[in-house]
């Protein structure tokens, strides 16, 4: 263990000294402020957490042993002449080298005040802060920069209000030319934006198959199977499709199915979740598609992990989910983070007509590399659902928030008349 001593007239002078000197790996062992204008910052590399505990604590339990013997000095000459002489007593073993190294440095009274654990966790904290500090200043940095190229500075802002994550804008705009003119950057944009998206390679109900949609409540997952099955139908028959409800506990839950199911002319089967799911579908294999609606979880539900497992155990099902456009950037990636253990093979995404910041969504799916399947944009079926193909999906992203910024004028056009 190098121990090393900082002293600077603050504490973020001394702490950066440290990560010069000594690196990003160095352990503060102790700081404080000093009598005159400075702190004092002890810090150490190869740090051994635990030899520096058992010496914390052989220290802990050592007792100084008071003297036995009378000093020389103070002994009568009748003590001296009584005194029986005494064999020589063998010297002590040499201590262990890591031993004595920890002792000597926790004698260094530079190293005493490392075992102050609060301090130690406020230094924690403070060099927490001061990389959280640092990070947003790097993004202030780079956003400048870009800023100051006048076609890179549209394209952020114009990424940005589409609801774009900050960190994709800046990536995308810092790959525009600087002297690129207006239309040719926004063609440099939704290219990259297009290549950065993930879609599936062949539509997921082409060769049929057991298909679960998953995800949380009002999402869109029952009319979602029922866009699948009818555009199924569409292309091959009717009689090889079959509607699965697992959502027999809500209520509606089925009969909102079971309505889709007569309009179409297509069978429902419930299961319910207490059976075993595999055996059940055994009894379905004459259908070549089989779509099984699942009950709403909310991605913080302590029973969706039940529920993905009960999927999952059936071997052979194939999960997508069900992703709302309309929510906030955040939320979708928590869901998307929760359902991962499904193993999802692409999401299907929804309600995309009833926003007009597509880029939110878009940014999480880029962000988890999340493959698109569908989109849907509209209540009727089967026409509102379409294969996902990222040149469409780029495309609306403008036709989206010209559209809502149409309605939000035409509303207030309203209000105030």
């Amino acid at each position: 263990m190098k121990i090393k001593r900082f002293v600077a007239p603050d504490m973020r002078t001394a702490l950066r000294m440290v990560r010069e000197d000594q690196g990003p790996d160095a352990v503060i062992l102790s700081s404080k402020k000093l009598d005159h204008e400075g702190f004092e910052v002890v810090a150490a590399t190869d740090f051994d957490e635990s030899l520096a505990r058992h010496t914390y604590l052989a220290d802990q339990t050592d007792t100084r042993r008071l003297p036995t013997q009378i000093s020389p000095d103070l002994m009568t000459s009748e003590q001296k002449r009584s005194k029986p002489v005494e064999a020589p007593k063998p010297a002590p073993a040499p201590a262990p080298v890591k031993t004595l190294v920890a002792k000597q440095a926790a004698a260094d009274p530079a190293t005493v005040a490392w075992r102050d654990q609060g301090s130690l966790a406020d230094l924690r904290r403070e060099l927490s802060s001061m990389r959280e500090l640092l990070e947003r200043q790097a993004v202030r940095f780079s956003e400048e920069r870009l800023r100051g190229v006048a076609i890179r500075s549209i394209v952020l802002d114009e990424l940005l209000s589409y609801g774009c994550d900050g960190d994709l804008a800046r990536s995308i705009a810092t790959a525009i030319p600087a002297d690129a003119d207006r239309g040719r950057a926004r063609g440099i944009m939704l290219g990259l934006l297009a290549k950065s998206l993930v879609v599936t390679r062949r539509e997921a109900i082409q060769d049929g198959g057991i298909l679960a949609l998953i995800g949380p409540t009002g999402v869109g997952k029952t009319t979602t199977i029922a866009k699948l099955a009818a555009r199924y139908a569409h292309h091959h028959s009717a009689r090889d499709v079959v509607l699965v409800t697992t959502d027999t506990q809500r209520v509606g839950g089925r009969e909102q199915l079971a309505t889709f199911g007569r309009v179409l002319g297509l069978p429902v089967i419930d299961i319910d979740r207490t059976e075993n799911l595999a055996p059940a579908l055994e009894r379905l294999n004459d259908y070549k598609l089989i779509l099984i609606d699942t009950p709403g979880f909310s991605q913080r539900d302590v029973g969706l992990a039940t529920q993905l497992g009960w999927l999952r155990a059936a071997g052979r099902v194939r999960c997508f989910l069900t992703l709302p456009a309309t929510s906030q950037m955040a939320d979708i990636d928590e869901v998307v983070r929760k359902f991962r253990c499904a193993e999802p093979e692409g999401c299907v995404l929804t309600k995309i007509d009833e926003t007009g910041c597509l880029g939110s969504a878009l940014s999480v799916l880029i962000r988890h590399r999340l493959p698109v399947a569908y989109v849907t944009d509209g209540q009727r079926v089967p026409e509102d659902i379409h294969r996902a193909e990222a040149h469409r999906l780029v495309l609306r992203l403008g036709e989206l928030k010209r559209a809502g910024e149409s309605a939000s004028e035409r509303e207030s056009n309203h209000a105030a008349a």
